[in-house]
């Protein structure tokens, strides 16, 4: 991969923020180019990192906000804490027959439920009905009272928790360049961290309009910290808990299904990385609230830290270690990034048939018979090359891994 004059900054007349991109401006869509220039206005905004972004809440989906004691509730969006789990394995991929891949990928699918039905769906069969997180418990108890319907918010979050939903979550099965079975899973927080997200941007709405604060966009209410913003950290917490225990309730049920079908095996490496949070960091000498929407943190108190970054279910994914950047405040892209929207995506690609597609690929597709996933295909995503030839100087590609079997709601 090779090295681009990339970053570049942005510059606009009333920036609160510096600007810098890792995207060139061309690849910007206007509507996500236009929250960028908002989230730079904001009056707490500090500095702004742009990765391969698309439209989102407020801010786009790809980039960092880092603010002076504020915090910004859509900067961190309604799939709080979601994240994924990589996984190598000490078998071969030699080992396993297409055949078997689909077994495994089917096995997965019974195991987990997929797509927009939850665990009260009675197609579910045996996985229906509430699972009793622990997070929520303690939740309940300590911040529902201050949320409207927090009994409800509980109880369908229960019934969501080790469920994997849809969009452009998914479980795959993958190799990489020596033929390691790896496999990967990609989930969030579900209804519980919308009902955070949501609730927690109508009140830093309410606070702006309250006490005279401007905004760019309603969507960009925030909330001080300390103050009132600390609540909503404190609810932030708990959906990244929330997240963090239905991903590995899923990871647990993929080590079953393989094992179900190839026998017993090892993991011998696992690596998590989150994408949607927000946490106070110093840099420079200063603390800020670093908000990462679609994008991860790339170092840790004691050094680099592994990352994943999934390209599409056609074109495969990365695993990297992350480097240092004073400019992107130590981050980098969550992945590729779409580069159209899932009914654009759709319309570009009129009758193509993307089980067959992918089959012919030699991947396998396992989701519900009337998923429509054809807006998650390659063409829909950004080039995961091109993506991180544009960060070399944020990450340093590790492992590359090919999609083997993709389930998907």
């Amino acid at each position: 991969m090779t090295a681009t004059t990339l970053p570049v900054r942005l510059r606009w007349d009333g920036q609160r923020a510096e600007v810098w991109s890792w995207l060139p401006e061309y690849q910007i869509e206007g509507e996500a180019l236009a929250q960028i220039r908002n989230i730079a206005a904001l009056d707490p905004a500090a500095r702004v990192a742009v990765m391969p972004v698309h439209k989102g809440y407020g801010m786009p989906i790809g980039s960092m906000l880092a603010t002076r004691n504020a915090v910004v509730p859509y900067a961190v969006g309604v799939d709080i804490g979601c994240g994924m789990i990589a996984a190598r394995t000490d078998r071969r991929v030699e080992e396993l027959s297409r055949d078997r891949i689909r077994r495994v990928s089917e096995e997965i699918c019974r195991r987990i439920p997929v797509g927009i039905p939850t665990r009260s769906d009675p197609k579910r069969g045996s996985h229906a009905g509430r699972q009793n997180s622990s997070v929520l418990r303690e939740w309940h108890e300590r911040r529902g009272g201050a949320h409207k319907e927090a009994s409800h918010v509980r109880e369908r979050g229960d019934r969501q928790l080790g469920t994997l939903g849809a969009s452009n979550h998914f479980i795959e099965l993958q190799s990489d360049q020596n033929g390691r079975l790896w496999f990967m899973l990609h989930s969030g927080s579900r209804s519980f961290g919308k009902s955070i997200g949501d609730h927690w941007a109508s009140e830093a709405l309410e606070w702006c309009e309250r006490t005279g604060h401007s905004l760019p966009d309603r969507e960009l209410g925030y909330l001080p910290l300390p103050g009132p913003g600390s609540e909503y950290i404190d609810d932030m917490t708990f959906a990244l808990r929330f997240a963090e225990e239905s991903r590995w309730r899923m990871y647990d049920r993929c080590v079953d299904s393989i094992a179900e079908v190839v026998g017993k095996f090892a993991v011998v490496e696992q690596i998590e990385t989150i994408h949607n949070f927000a946490a106070i960091e110093r840099f420079d000498g200063r603390d800020l609230v670093v908000h990462r929407k679609g994008a991860v943190r790339t170092t840790h108190d004691r050094g680099r830290v592994m990352v994943t970054i999934p390209g599409s279910m056609q074109t495969g994914s990365y695993i990297g270690l992350g480097k240092p950047s004073a400019l992107s405040l130590d981050t980098c892209s969550h992945g590729a990034g779409r580069r159209l929207g899932r009914n654009a995506a759709r319309r570009a690609q009129p009758g193509v048939d993307i089980r067959a597609e992918m089959e012919a690929q030699g991947i396998v597709l396992v989701c519900p018979a009337d998923a429509d996933v054809l807006d998650e295909s390659a063409r829909a995503y950004k080039d995961i090359e091109e993506v991180m030839s544009f960060q070399s100087d944020l990450v340093d590609p590790v492992v590359k891994l090919r999609p083997l079997g993709v389930v998907k709601g």
